[in-house]
């Protein structure tokens, strides 16, 4: 049955492919170029594997990989090509933006490419090169700073450049300095033969390793290359859209860390990058914050994220960011969408009820500052 089945679908799934060729529009702006070229080659490695499987004897194996190809196709048609396809002024607007940015702060890897197809809110394809923001965002300031954070993310994974090779080494450093500290205290928890935490400890080690460092690293980036602004985006992310602040899961590993360790991590590196003043202030703010919702750690939070942990973290970060050479972020600093996107948070503190305003005008300034490049 399924002998026959493959070999019926198999030239069907290639026509799929050559079908998805076809729906990439020709028409673009340059600036779609890398992603048009990225979605091309992952088309043609699909088709060419899906060729292989077909001119082979069957055995059982090729159900898994013909579903592996097909998981892959799904992943080219709804975010890249699906991106290409429905490319809008208001995409290429966000595009002018990133471009800006990235110039701004000497990003030092190939700008990628900003779709507004989210479903939900900020993220990044680091295969395609693809940046996906909810579909209207480009219209408002005060989340704008999470582009920053995004374009950490590629960071991670370039391969073969010595520039980026320095940020990936302070990664790995950060690492071991996690794993080291968990390692000891599984150790003591063995020692101690009281309540029995090593299942915590290995959940929260896991979720360290595989996940929070990544994301406190691209924190911190934004901290280094945006300043304050960052910062009150995050306050304002964890207030609209935030749970607990001090979610802490006990048995099982989270792709995020809390909101409150992300402030703490942002708020040491905002002092280490010389606004010790805004710091305050938004440190206050988050305190006013916490209090009002009645947020408290539980007894646990403070071995899952000691604080000479997150500051260790910050510490690594920061010799990443400034050993690539990227413009790091300091209160003399006076580039235009760095100034702005700064500005904007602190018309909304000072005129609360008369933002609304404020920003529409910055926002059509902004988007005739990023036409002139």
């Amino acid at each position: 049955m399924l002998s026959d089945y493959l070999a019926g679908v198999i030239p069907q799934m290639i026509e799929r492919g050559r079908v998805l060729t076809d729906s990439i529009p020709r028409n673009l702006p340059r600036d779609y170029d890398a992603l048009r070229s990225t979605c091309k080659q992952y088309v043609d490695e699909s088709i060419l594997a899906l060729e292989s499987l077909e001119n082979q004897a069957f055995s059982p194996e090729h159900l898994r990989v013909f579903k592996r190809i097909v998981s892959d196709m799904d992943l080219i048609e709804t975010v890249g090509i699906a991106a290409l396809n429905r490319a809008s002024d208001t995409d290429h607007q966000l595009n002018m933006l990133i471009d800006k940015i990235a110039r701004e702060i000497n990003y030092p890897r190939l700008i990628p490419t900003v779709t507004t197809l989210s479903q939900n809110y900020f993220c990044i394809y680091p295969s395609f090169n693809l940046m996906c923001v909810p579909l209207i965002e480009g219209r408002f300031l005060l989340h704008l700073p999470d582009l920053y954070h995004e374009l950490a993310h590629p960071l991670f994974t370039e391969k073969n450049d010595p520039l980026l090779e320095l940020f990936q080494n302070r990664y790995r450093d950060a690492l071991m300095h996690v794993l080291n500290y968990f390692e000891e205290e599984k150790l003591k928890a063995e020692e101690r033969r009281g309540p029995n935490i090593y299942d915590m400890l290995h959940a929260w080690q896991r979720s360290w390793i595989k996940f929070w460092i990544e994301e406190f690293f691209c924190d911190l980036y934004g901290v280094y290359t945006l300043g304050p602004a960052f910062v009150w985006s995050h306050l304002h992310l964890a207030i609209k859209r935030g749970t607990d602040p001090f979610e802490l899961s006990l048995m099982h590993a989270t792709s995020h860390p809390c909101d409150n360790a992300r402030m703490i991590a942002m708020l040491y590196a905002l002092k280490l990058s010389g606004f010790h003043d805004v710091a305050e202030r938004i440190q206050l703010q988050w305190g006013e914050f916490l209090e009002e919702i009645s947020a408290t750690g539980e007894p646990e939070y403070h071995r899952c994220y000691p604080s000479h942990l997150i500051s260790k973290v910050a510490e690594y970060a920061w010799g990443a960011v400034k050993d690539m050479k990227v413009r790091i972020a300091t209160p003399s600093v006076n580039d235009p969408v760095h100034t702005l996107l700064n500005e904007a948070w602190e018309q909304f503190w000072r005129n609360p009820s008369g933002y609304v305003e404020w920003e529409k005008q910055a926002v059509a300034t902004l988007l005739t500052e990023c036409a002139r490049q």
